[in-house]
């Protein structure tokens, strides 16, 4: 069976991925801190206990905005 490309645009910019997935697994690849992050997935602000539930699919956009404290 062939192997389709998926096109994922993350913070405006386009990636192309062949294997499944999570969102939760891609920001470990991307090497995110997890803990300062939210995303944005195709419009919604995601909850981060569905980052694990969430395959990736053709398409898909993704905005990781960083958390920043100040005073």
């Amino acid at each position: 069976m062939k192997q389709l490309n998926k096109n994922l645009n993350i913070n405006g910019l386009n990636y192309v991925f062949k294997v499944e997935l999570t969102i939760n697994q891609l920001m470990d690849y991307l090497g995110f801190n997890k803990n300062v992050i939210v995303i944005d997935y195709n419009g919604f602000i995601l909850d981060k206990t569905l980052w694990a539930k969430i395959n990736l699919k053709n398409k898909d956009r993704l905005e990781i905005l960083s958390i920043a404290g100040g005073g």
